[in-house]
C-alpha cells in the first residue's frame, strides 16, 4: 500500500488554502481535495502499475472537488450550452408537416354524461408527493449545549486536532486520518459529541482514539478561554 507515501507527499501547507493541513492535488493552481478513499484508489492504481505516486489517475482526478467553492476542477469538461434560440428558430422556419384529417371533436371524460364541459370547469392537477429529505449523517439528539463557532473563518475542529497531535505526537498520523474522515462527513467541532457509536465503527476509528478525541475537549476549551482572555 502507498497510502502513507501519498499522505506525506500531498499534505497541503499553503496558508491561503481552506484545506490547509489536509491533502490536496494541485492542477493549474486549483487545489483539489484528497480524501482517504481517494488515496486508497490511487494506491491500488499504483499497485496495478497504471500510475505512480507523482501522477494521480486521470479518472480519479476528474472526480476531485475544488477546495474553494468559487473554483472548478480544470479536468472536467464544461457542459455545452443548449442552443434553445437556434432550435426554436428552425422550428418556426420549417414547421413539421402533418397529414390533414377531417375535423375532430375531442370529448374529455366527464361524469353524468355531460356532452360539454361547463365554462367554470378547471382541470385538477395532482401534486406529486414530496420526497423525504436526504440526510448524509444521522446524528442523535444530545442534551449537551451546542458549541457555536462564532468566527466563520476559524476551524475549531482542525485547531483541536492540531492541539491533540502536539500532546500525543505518536498518534499524529491516526489523528490526521480521523480529522480527514470527519471533514469528509462535514462534521464540525460542536457535533463531535453527538456522533453515534455506529458511525465511529463504520469509519473504523479505534476506541482508544475516540476516547482521546472526546475526553480532551473540555480541557482544550479551558485553555482556549484562558488564552483569549
Amino acid at each position: 500500500m502507498h497510502v502513507d507515501d501519498i499522505i506525506k507527499r500531498y499534505l497541503c501547507g499553503q496558508a491561503g488554502c481552506p484545506n490547509k493541513d489536509s491533502w490536496c492535488w494541485v492542477v493549474d493552481g486549483v487545489h483539489l481535495r484528497l480524501l482517504p478513499k481517494h488515496m486508497k484508489i490511487w494506491s491500488m492504481s499504483i499497485n496495478a502499475g497504471d500510475t505512480t505516486i507523482d501522477d494521480c489517475p486521470e479518472e480519479l482526478a476528474k472526480t476531485l472537488m475544488p477546495c474553494k467553492p468559487t473554483m472548478k476542477n480544470p479536468l472536467c469538461d464544461p457542459m455545452p450550452k443548449p442552443t434553445t434560440t437556434t432550435s426554436t428558430t428552425l422550428l418556426f422556419q420549417n414547421p413539421p408537416h402533418y397529414p390533414s384529417y377531417g375535423p375532430v371533436t375531442l370529448l374529455p371524460y366527464y361524469p353524468y354524461n355531460h356532452s360539454y364541459l361547463p365554462l367554470t370547469y378547471q382541470p385538477h392537477h395532482e401534486r406529486p408527493l414530496p420526497s423525504p429529505p436526504r440526510r448524509r449523517v444521522e446524528l442523535q439528539a444530545s442534551s449537551s449545549p451546542i458549541r457555536f463557532e462564532n468566527d466563520p473563518n476559524s476551524d475549531k475542529l482542525t485547531e483541536y486536532f492540531d492541539w491533540l497531535a502536539r500532546g500525543y505526537p505518536g498518534k499524529a498520523q491516526q489523528l490526521r486520518e480521523c480529522l480527514s474522515t470527519l471533514k469528509s462527513e462535514e462534521i464540525v467541532y460542536g457535533t463531535v459529541h453527538d456522533i453515534p457509536n455506529e458511525l465511529w465503527k463504520d469509519w473504523k476509528v479505534p476506541n482508544g482514539l475516540i476516547l482521546m478525541v472526546k475526553g480532551h475537549m473540555k480541557k482544550w476549551e479551558r485553555e482556549q478561554a484562558r488564552t483569549h482572555h
